[in-house]
């Protein structure tokens, strides 16, 4: 499990993290623009998440879609719009539709007959002041995270899953570390006790040369000792 850490394994494992993050962020970034689009647009654009199968098979639940801002007249049939739903049932809610049918009303405004494609049932009429804007786009990569939001499984799988791995490789990080830090120190020990080992024998081996060099001398002298006496 320790060489996982090390060498090829650390950059292994940093890779992992930096995709667990990147997915995180994505969804917490998504997320963040959607509900910035209920309420504003970034340069005439926003984002919205599919919640319904109203569109099958043209748009799938959990597909995310951008929308542009236009001009009413610039709508066609045929064109999927985005519109805030003011009759009973759908008051408040944001809708995204297909357009069947475009009439100017008396007062020369456009009005939009929607449907959802999967749906047997027209919507109420649309007014052009109820329209967000028109579907130009379908973000693929982003879709696949949308469908991750709109499942509370998916959303259980790609982010808790995700964290307790995080949390996991950082728990492990820390017990390698303290392992390390504790292999380091008992190196230190024993390296220092090498030293003071070292130290003793070359203290012995001095002592043991200074004793010896003490006979030497002492065996000298007697052997001196004798022919002085003699003289």
């Amino acid at each position: 499990m320790k060489a996982i850490f090390n060498g090829i394994g650390s950059k292994i494992v940093a890779f992992v993290e930096w995709i667990i993050i990147l997915l995180l962020l994505f969804l917490v970034i998504l997320s963040g623009f959607q509900r910035f689009s209920n309420q504003h647009n970034l340069f005439g654009y926003r984002v919205y998440i599919v919640a319904s199968g109203s569109m099958i098979p043209t748009y799938n639940i959990g597909d995310t879609l951008l929308i542009k801002e236009m001009d009413a007249s610039n709508i066609k049939k045929g064109d999927a719009v985005t519109y805030i739903g003011d009759d009973v049932g759908i008051d408040g809610m944001i809708i995204t539709h297909q357009v069947q049918e475009v009439e100017m009303g008396e007062d020369g405004k456009y009005y939009f007959h929607t449907k959802g494609i999967a749906n047997n049932i027209e919507d109420p009429i649309v007014s052009e002041e109820q329209v967000l804007g028109k579907v130009i786009y379908r973000f693929f990569l982003l879709s696949f995270i949308g469908r991750i939001t709109t499942s509370k499984l998916l959303l259980f799988c790609f982010i808790a899953i995700p964290i307790a791995i995080l949390i996991a490789i950082e728990i492990i990080k820390l017990i390698y570390k303290k392992d390390d830090e504790d292999e380091d120190a008992d190196l230190k020990i024993i390296e220092e006790n090498d030293e003071s080992v070292k130290k003793i024998v070359r203290d012995k081996d001095k002592i043991d040369t200074d004793l010896e060099k003490d006979d030497i001398i002492k065996e000298n002298s007697e052997d001196i000792l004798p022919l002085e006496e003699k003289k």
